[in-house]
C-alpha cells in the first residue's frame, strides 16, 4: 500500500507497506498479468496492421515506384492488376499485371511483362537513392530483346538521367537478396525482324549483394524442346547496367550438349568473349536441337571443341581451335552463322592430319568391293536405288582445308589443298593441290543434289601418277604397270547411280610410260591364232612389256570411245579402236598388235609395219573375252597386199581413172565397194 503525503518542505513522499503473498499465488498472479499484456500487445498489433492495411498509402507507393523506375531507366513501369501490401520479409507491395517499356524508338512487345511481381525493399536504403531489395519474384515474366542494326539495343539502361538536376539520377547501389524467376520466356529478335529465338520454361534465382560484386545466376529452361541448366557468375553487374563489359562464367548443361565459358559479355554490343570448351555425345542430335537435321546414320556422332570464342549473333566464331568429330581431328578458326530460320552456315580454314571421307559418303552403291578389288565391284551393276544426298542440304559450307593425308573409298591422297563449299544441297570440292601414288596434280568435284535428279560433274589432271596402284584403288583393274598422266572432264545426272553412269559425257586421257601390261602377252597373240584361241597368251604369268601406252577418249551417253589406242614395244606394236561401255560396264574393242624389227619403244613410230593377228576385246569389264578379228585380219592382209590400198582404190588404178569431179570414169569401177 501507498500512502502519499507531502512533508514540511513540500517534497512527496509515499510510504509502501508490503503484505507478503505464498510463492503460489505470486505465479499464479504473474501469469494472468503476462497473458494480459501479451493479449493487449497482439490486440494492438493487429489493430495496428488492420489500420495499416486501411491507411497504407499504397497508391502512392506504386506511384512513387513509378516514378524512381522512370527516373533510373528513362522507362515507363504500367501495373494494370491488383495492388496489395507485404510485410514479411520486408516491407513492399505485389502487383499484377505488370510492365516495364522499350526504350524511346522501340516498337512492338514491351520489354517486361509479368503475371505479378513482388517487390519488397528496405526503406532507408530507398531515402539515400539505393535499392535494397529483400525479395523479388516474378512470376511468369517474359522478357523481349531486340537487337537492331543501328542504335543501342533495348536491354540497355542509362545512368545518368537527361535532366541533370533530377535528384536520384543515378542508381547508386542495389542490393537482392532474394529473386525469384517463375515459368519466364525470353525472345530475341534480330535487325531483320523474323520469327524470334526463343528460350521458355525459366525457373532460376539470382543473387546479387552490390553492383560492384559478382553476382551469381543459377537457373533452368527450355530451347527447342531440350531442357537446359545453367549455373552463371557476372562479375561486374554495373557494367552491364552501365552498357560495359563484365568478367562472365557460365557453364551450360543439357543433353545433345555441354559447354563451359571463361569470358566476358558487353551489354553495349551483346559481343561475348573468351576460352570455350564444349562437347556432346552426337552432332546429329546438335544440329537437329538447333534447326538443321541430318538424316540417320552411323556418322556425326562425339564431338567437341577448344577455342577462343567470339560471339555476336548472328555469327560465332571459333579461332585457335581444336576440334573433333568422331575420328577426325582438325586445327584452325571456323565462324558459324546463324541464319533467321536458324540453319547453320559454316566457315573458315582447318588443317586436318587425317581426313576419310568414307563415312560420310553413301556406301558404293555398287556393292561391297573385296579388298582385293578397291573402291568399286566391276563384277556388280551399278546400283538404280536412288540416292541419298540429304547431307548435303543440313548446312552451307565454305572451308578451306589443308588434309595430310585424304581417303576417299579406296584411293588415298597426300598434301591435298581442298576448297569445300555446300550451298542449297550443291557440294563444290577443289582439289588445288593433290598428291597420289607418286604423282600430283588437281581435281575438282560437283555434286548438285538441290533438285529431284542428281547432277555430278568431276575433273581430274595428274601427272606422273602410278598406274597400278591408281587403278586398282579405283576400279580394282590390277593390270596395268607405269606411270603416266591422267586426264577426265565428265559430266552425268540422274537419280541413281546407274542413271548417272548412263548419261556420263565428255573427255578423257591417259598416257603411262614404261611399264606393263599383265595378264597378256601381246607379241605371242600377234604371231599366232591358235595362242589367242586357247588362251595360251594369258594368265597370271602372261606380260606384256611397253614404253608407252595411252589413248583418248570421247564420251557420250555413258560411253566411251577411241580410235587411237596405242601401245609401243620395243618388238611389238598396238592400234586399238572401240567402246567401254561405262553404263553397261562393258568392252568392245578391235585390238591390231604386230610383231616389228624395230628396237625404237617410247616415242617411236605407232605405225610401223609388221606381223600380227588383230583380235577383238568383248565382255564385261570383269571377265572380257579374247578372239581373233578374222575381217580385221583379212582386211588387213589385202590392203598389206595393195601397198595400203583399198581394194576399189586398187581397181580405179587399174581399169580407170577418174574426172576432174572425182567421179570414176570406168562404169565397172562403180559396181565395186570402195571400202
Amino acid at each position: 500500500r501507498q500512502f502519499p503525503h507531502c512533508d514540511r518542505s513540500g517534497r512527496f513522499r509515499a510510504t509502501v507497506s508490503l503484505r507478503y503473498m505464498s510463492s503460489a499465488q505470486s505465479r499464479e498472479n504473474f501469469m494472468k498479468q503476462t497473458l494480459l499484456v501479451f493479449g493487449a500487445v497482439v490486440i494492438i498489433v493487429a489493430a495496428l496492421a488492420a489500420s495499416f492495411v486501411v491507411f497504407f498509402p499504397k497508391d502512392l507507393v506504386i506511384a512513387e515506384l513509378k516514378k524512381q523506375v522512370q527516373v533510373s531507366t528513362g522507362r515507363t513501369l504500367t501495373i494494370a492488376g491488383d495492388t496489395n501490401v507485404t510485410f514479411w520479409p520486408a516491407l513492399g507491395v505485389s502487383a499484377a499485371g505488370v510492365e516495364l517499356s522499350n526504350p524511346e524508338g522501340f516498337t512492338g512487345a514491351p520489354f517486361l511483362t509479368a503475371r505479378s511481381i513482388v517487390f519488397a525493399v528496405s526503406a532507408a536504403p530507398l531515402l539515400r537513392g539505393d535499392i535494397e531489395v529483400k525479395k523479388l519474384i516474378l512470376d511468369t515474366p517474359s522478357l523481349t530483346l531486340v537487337a537492331r542494326t543501328s542504335g543501342d539495343p533495348n536491354w540497355t539502361f542509362p545512368t545518368t538521367a537527361p535532366d541533370a538536376q533530377t535528384p536520384n539520377a543515378r542508381l547508386k547501389a542495389l542490393r537482392i537478396e532474394d529473386m525469384q524467376i517463375i515459368n519466364g520466356k525470353v525472345s530475341y529478335l534480330d535487325a531483320t525482324g523474323a520469327a524470334p529465338l526463343e528460350v521458355s520454361a525459366i525457373d532460376a534465382t539470382l543473387a546479387l549483394d552490390a553492383l560492384d560484386k559478382p553476382a551469381s545466376l543459377r537457373g533452368a529452361c527450355v530451347y527447342r524442346t531440350e531442357k537446359l541448366a545453367l549455373d552463371a557468375t557476372i562479375g561486374a553487374p554495373r557494367a552491364l547496367l552501365e552498357q560495359g563489359s563484365s568478367p562472365l562464367t557460365v557453364t551450360l548443361d543439357a543433353a545433345p550438349l555441354k559447354a563451359r565459358l571463361d569470358g566476358a559479355v558487353d551489354t553495349a554490343t551483346g559481343a561475348v568473349t573468351g576460352k570455350l570448351e564444349t562437347g556432346g555425345a552426337s552432332i546429329r542430335r546438335l544440329l537437329d536441337w538447333l534447326g538443321s537435321p541430318l538424316p540417320a546414320g552411323p556418322n556425326f556422332a562425339a564431338f567437341d571443341v577448344k577455342a577462343d570464342l567470339n560471339a555476336l549473333l548472328p555469327n560465332v566464331a571459333f579461332s585457335r581451335g581444336v576440334y573433333r568429330m568422331d575420328a577426325i581431328g582438325a586445327t584452325g578458326d571456323v565462324t558459324v552463322h546463324i541464319a533467321d530460320s536458324g540453319r547453320l552456315a559454316l566457315s573458315g580454314a582447318l588443317a586436318i592430319p587425317t581426313l576419310d571421307v568414307n563415312p560420310y559418303l553413301p556406301a558404293p552403291a555398287q556393292g561391297a568391293a573385296t579388298p582385293a578389288q578397291g573402291g568399286v565391284n566391276t563384277a556388280v551393276a551399278w546400283d538404280p536405288t536412288p540416292l541419298d544426298l540429304a547431307g548435303l542440304r543440313a548446312t552451307d559450307t565454305d572451308l578451306a582445308l589443308t588434309v595430310g593425308d585424304l581417303r576417299f573409298q579406296k584411293m588415298q591422297f597426300t598434301s591435298s589443298a581442298l576448297r569445300l563449299r555446300l550451298l542449297n544441297g550443291v557440294m563444290d570440292a577443289n582439289l588445288a593441290r593433290v598428291s597420289m601414288y607418286a604423282g600430283a596434280g588437281t581435281a575438282h568435284l560437283v555434286v548438285d543434289a538441290s533438285g529431284s535428279a542428281t547432277k555430278v560433274k568431276t575433273e581430274i589432271d595428274v601427272a606422273g601418277v602410278q598406274a597400278l596402284p591408281l587403278l586398282t584403288a579405283a576400279i580394282g583393274f590390277d593390270k596395268i604397270e607405269g606411270s603416266g598422266r591422267l586426264k577426265a572432264s565428265l559430266v552425268g545426272q540422274g537419280r541413281s547411280q546407274a542413271d548417272i553412269m548412263g548419261t556420263l559425257g565428255g573427255t578423257a586421257t591417259f598416257a603411262f610410260n614404261d611399264g606393263a601390261w599383265r595378264g597378256l602377252n601381246l607379241a605371242q597373240i600377234a604371231r599366232t591364232v591358235q595362242a589367242a584361241l586357247t588362251g595360251a597368251s594369258t594368265g597370271a604369268a602372261a606380260k606384256t612389256d611397253f614404253a608407252e601406252f595411252a589413248a583418248d577418249f570421247a564420251v557420250t551417253d555413258g560411253t566411251a570411245r577411241t580410235d587411237n589406242l596405242r601401245l609401243l614395244n620395243p618388238f611389238v606394236r598396238l592400234d586399238g579402236k572401240g567402246a567401254l561401255a561405262i553404263g553397261a560396264q562393258t568392252i568392245d574393242m578391235q585390238i591390231a598388235p604386230r610383231a616389228v624389227r624395230s628396237s625404237q619403244g617410247q616415242g617411236g613410230d605407232a605405225a610401223a609395219g609388221g606381223i600380227g593377228v588383230p583380235f577383238r576385246v568383248t565382255g564385261l569389264w570383269s571377265k572380257p573375252a579374247f578372239k581373233p578379228d578374222l575381217e580385221g585380219l583379212a582386211q588387213s592382209q589385202i590392203t598389206r597386199a595393195l601397198g595400203g590400198r583399198t581394194a576399189g582404190q586398187a581397181l580405179d588404178d587399174l581399169i580407170g581413172g577418174k574426172n576432174k569431179d572425182g567421179e570414176a570414169t570406168n562404169p565397172l569401177s562403180r559396181l565395186i565397194p570402195r571400202k
